[in-house]
């Protein structure tokens, strides 16, 4: 018997047909299975279409939306969001892979734990290449899952190596909709300022094990933004018109949290061009700088 989680999965897909395979198979795997998955094809020139309505036929809980015109991932993911069902929000990309237990586990947390707006894990990571080597990166020393009320969370961004990996968390709708969705301005890094907001407002569970595998390739969509110091600088622009708009209490645990440090390391000549942010350095820097001695220390080495 097919046992359903009360989880809505959510999979933007552009020209990705050569992966949806390996996601969607991955997906439905599962020991609980999504409610829906709503797969949004963003006008894709390959036969993504063709793949994903092959695997509508055996799965009925695959709800296909079709772009007319290509307009990127974060818009994809906020059209998904007012479609949703689901109590919990899954968020996967086309390209990454969903560990076992992911729904069941996470669900069953986040039921658990009613306040807590997301329920994240220990990511993992693996090359684009076969055969596929999952490096599991820890975040937390915990051996039993627990839950990280709002008021801990920003010694334990500043000073462990907390953070929120989207593609192995699940997420509480109801918090995802009153934080806004994706600031479709912040483009590839959306996902993490919705995670803080949520996670500072609401709090998070962390569960040691791992729910989700990240594709590394020089060709996604994070990875094409990356290599663009004009697009960056804009959205560094928008990223803290966006904090100025926010609560008191928002952005000054965003400060103090270091959370900057997690951001690819020009945003910290950005904050240096710009006087008025220099009180946002000091604990980047120093997360930064925790994060490069940690990595070191793991010697994370993919073979």
């Amino acid at each position: 018997m097919i046992r359903h989680a009360d989880v809505t999965v959510i999979m933007p897909n552009y020209n990705h047909a050569h992966f949806l395979n390996e996601s969607l198979g991955a997906i439905f795997c599962q020991s609980s299975i999504p409610k829906e998955v709503i797969v949004i094809d963003d006008a894709s020139s390959d036969n993504s279409l063709e793949v994903i309505q092959e695997y509508q036929k055996q799965y009925p809980e695959i709800i296909l939306i079709k772009n007319s015109k290509n307009q990127g991932p974060v818009v994809s993911l906020n059209l998904a969001l007012r479609m949703a069902k689901g109590k919990y929000l899954g968020f996967c990309a086309a390209d990454d892979q969903v560990l076992p237990g992911f729904f069941e586990e996470g669900a069953k947390q986040l039921d658990l734990h009613p306040k807590a707006g997301i329920c994240c894990s220990d990511p993992s990571f693996f090359k684009n290449q076969k055969p596929y080597r999952f490096f599991r990166m820890k975040i937390s020393k915990q051996k039993q899952p627990l839950e990280i009320k709002p008021d801990e969370l920003e010694k334990l961004f500043l000073f462990t190596p907390l953070w929120i990996p989207s593609h192995a968390s699940l997420f509480r709708k109801e918090f995802v909709v009153l934080s806004g969705g994706f600031p479709e301005e912040l483009r590839h890094i959306s996902d993490w300022y919705l995670n803080l907001k949520i996670a500072i407002s609401h709090g998070i569970v962390h569960v040691p094990m791992s729910f989700g595998a990240f594709r590394l390739s020089t060709q996604s969509y994070g990875a094409k933004l990356g290599r663009s110091i004009r697009k960056k600088w804009k959205i560094y622009t928008e990223l803290f018109r966006i904090l100025s708009l926010e609560s008191d209490r928002f952005r000054t645990v965003f400060r103090r949290a270091g959370v900057l440090g997690h951001v690819s390391s020009d945003v910290l000549i950005y904050l240096f061009m710009h006087f008025s942010l220099w009180n946002f350095i000091p604990f980047a820097l120093f997360r930064k700088v925790c994060n490069f001695y940690r990595k070191i220390k793991r010697k994370i080495v993919f073979d």
